[in-house]
C-alpha cells in the first residue's frame, strides 16, 4: 500500500469514530430524556421525591454515557489526534 492510502484508511477510521462517539452523545441525550419523562408519569405523576429506581438509573446512565461520549469526541477532535489528509 502506498503513503496515500494508508493516509487515507487512517481518515477513514478517524472520520468513522468521530460518527460514533456522535452516536453514543445522541443515545445518551436519549436515555436521559427517556428516564426524565418515565420518572414524570411515575405513579404519583410529576416530579415526586423520591425518585423511582429506574428512570434515575437510566438518567444517570445517560448522563455517564454522554459525558463519556462527549470526551472521545473531543479526544479524537485534538489536533494531535486528527490524521492528516491524503496527499496525491
Amino acid at each position: 500500500m502506498s503513503q496515500a492510502d494508508v493516509a487515507r484508511l487512517e481518515l477513514r477510521r478517524w472520520r468513522r469514530r468521530v460518527w460514533q462517539s456522535k452516536n453514543v452523545t445522541y443515545a445518551a441525550m436519549t436515555a436521559l430524556v427517556v428516564g426524565a419523562i418515565w420518572w414524570w408519569l411515575a405513579e404519583p405523576q410529576g416530579w415526586t421525591l423520591p425518585p423511582p429506581v429506574l428512570p434515575i438509573g437510566l438518567i444517570a446512565l445517560g448522563g455517564v454515557a454522554y459525558l463519556a461520549g462527549r470526551v472521545w469526541l473531543f479526544w479524537l477532535k485534538m489536533e494531535r489526534n486528527r490524521p492528516r489528509p491524503p496527499r496525491d
